[in-house]
């Protein structure tokens, strides 16, 4: 059972949440930089584990099913179609053998996530299955997906006689609790906050930034600040995570993503809190974003109301499926 990549896009990599415990030996993360889109997507393909997704940008690619399946796509509208056919985001649709998916603009968002039921077959490296682009390490090959890449996944036993959408999906008001008001970004002070001088703490908390067209899933560049540091040492090289907010030699600064290295040798001025890094991930070069400081508390809350949201998602789509997927 497998998809043919007909037509590269840019940058179509398998990812799944991550590999953890690794960084002592100089080893990120990776995994998706929407993790809640990530996750969702599993969910409404009917999968209760986290197996690998296929994280897709615009241009996007084009995607010919050679067998049954059942899909999810979840995140960006990238006004995505089958065999012409438009089909929404959030919902589970069965796709039939032979048919083509395409995404034809991009509406909202950044990155769109691919489920398949019972998940892509990847290549696992360190308790993993993303790929880490970098040390061209696990996914498929280490690398994006390109023309004429074939990926597998299990036969499903489900019979369905034509191309379906689902009349049950995610509601746009459990989309609002993680995207709303996606230009302001919740982070909290970091180690090095106090070492700008009162001027780049006021422009911190009260402007904008852009972020930058040289922004990969290793950070998003965020310019239109110049922010000043009121200490002129060096600083020792320093453990920094997904969501850490570097203050760079030119006043600039970059908002650490997915992708992220494990130590860094900038100042951390700040921290985006884990709930709020899937809208982060969802802004695309040239938006314009705000940064909030909160407590450590309103932090640790959001990421707890962002797990118990899920594991609501999770139990719905379950009941929701239960009478297509198990046969």
């Amino acid at each position: 059972m497998s998809i043919k990549i007909i037509k590269a896009g840019v940058l179509a990599t398998l990812q799944d949440v991550g590999r953890h415990g690794y960084r002592s030996i100089g080893v990120g993360s990776s995994g998706a930089m929407d993790i809640f889109a990530m996750q969702t997507a599993n969910y409404l393909s009917g999968n209760d584990e986290q197996p690998a997704v296929i994280e897709i940008n615009f241009p996007a690619p084009e995607i010919l099913f050679q067998q049954d399946a059942v899909i999810s796509l979840t995140g960006a509208d990238l006004a995505a179609t089958v065999n012409e056919k438009a089909i929404p985001v959030w919902t589970t649709v069965f796709v039939k053998k032979g048919s083509v998916l395409k995404f034809k603009r991009c509406i909202s968002g950044a990155k769109t996530y691919l489920a398949v039921h019972s998940g892509w077959q990847a290549q696992q490296w360190m308790n993993s299955y993303s790929t880490h682009l970098k040390l061209a390490a696990g996914g498929h090959h280490g690398r994006a997906l390109q023309k004429d890449d074939v990926i597998n996944f299990a036969a499903d036993q489900i019979a369905f006689a034509e191309n379906k959408i689902l009349a049950w999906h995610i509601s746009q008001n459990e989309l609002n609790k993680i995207y709303t008001f996606e230009n302001s970004i919740r982070c909290i002070k970091a180690t090095e906050y106090d070492w700008l001088d009162e001027k780049s703490k006021q422009h911190f908390e009260q402007k904008d930034f852009t972020i930058s067209n040289q922004s990969d899933r290793m950070g998003y560049r965020l310019t239109g600040n110049d922010l000043l540091s009121k200490r002129t040492i060096s600083l020792i090289s320093s453990a920094v995570d997904a969501g850490v907010v570097q203050l760079l030699p030119d006043g600039n600064c970059i908002a650490l993503m997915a992708d992220h290295q494990t130590t860094g040798g900038y100042p951390r001025i700040a921290a985006v809190i884990k709930a709020d890094l899937p809208k982060l991930a969802q802004l695309s070069a040239g938006k314009k974003i705000s940064f909030t400081i909160v407590g450590i508390k309103e932090a640790e809350d959001a990421l707890i109301s962002m797990q118990e949201q899920l594991a609501e998602i999770r139990s719905a789509c379950r009941l929701h499926l239960e009478k297509y997927l198990l046969h």
